[in-house]
């Protein structure tokens, strides 16, 4: 059964023209890599697989890399990098779980190269991890365990916690553990959306998860995280 603000979502939707023809790209694919649109991703991995793919595969069977993901058509680019499209030839751009792996700058520049490639009308959407549902779940321990007697509180919850967001958000792990997969910003819906407007995006709002100006938008999205679209005007 959707929810009010999914059938808002989806009213507010139809007053929207409907996507102009061209390329669809999702930036920072990883293993989402659906038909139809241009999987784009900057790992060392998907390097290896789009440039080596004999070397990929050799690795693979000699044990010393498990097998890939990606498949083959995927495009290895460096998002810190000007974007490989032209001006106004891309109809819409989706990235899941990838802007909160750049520093803010750097997350600014992709936000302004996506409205630079996307055309009028064009939709750019983002899906991030919540800054604040991570620290309401920190407050709401914090306060639980406040309110029982000295000596009986759990500590350990709240080190856990805090741990998880040193170990696996924004602490690089050591040695290949990461391959460059660590959070360098937090985002929360008000920076998110004014990241968006400040790149000059129009219409932006966080939408539900699966609610978009982008028809297919099923075949992609994953997570429920916060998610924020705009349009190009």
């Amino acid at each position: 059964m959707s929810t009010i603000a999914e059938e808002l979502g989806a009213r507010a939707d139809l007053a929207v023209p409907a996507l102009s023809s061209g390329p669809r790209v999702n930036l920072g694919c990883g293993p989402v890599m659906p038909k139809g649109w241009v999987n784009v991703d900057g790992s060392r991995r998907s390097w290896l697989v789009a440039h080596a793919a004999r070397l990929d595969r050799l690795l693979v069977r000699l044990g010393l890399l498990r097998a890939s993901a990606f498949q083959p058509g995927i495009i290895h680019h460096d998002l810190r990098k000007r974007l490989p499209w032209g001006d106004e030839s891309i109809a819409a751009i989706y990235a899941g779980e990838v802007w909160e792996h750049f520093e803010y700058e750097d997350a600014l520049r992709l936000t302004q190269e996506c409205r630079r490639v996307l055309k009028k009308g064009g939709v750019l959407r983002l899906c991030v991890p919540d800054g604040v549902e991570f620290w309401e779940k920190y407050l709401s321990i914090f306060f639980e365990e406040h309110a029982r007697e000295p000596g009986t509180r759990d500590v350990s919850r709240l080190r856990r916690h805090v741990q998880m967001y040193f170990d696996d958000i924004c602490t690089r792990p050591a040695g290949l553990k990461s391959f460059g997969h660590f959070h360098k910003w937090q985002y929360d819906e008000i920076q998110l959306v004014d990241l968006f407007e400040r790149c000059g995006f129009q219409g932006v709002t966080r939408k539900p998860f699966g609610v978009s100006r982008i028809p297919d938008i099923g075949a992609l999205e994953r997570s429920n995280f916060l998610i924020v679209e705009g349009v190009k005007p």
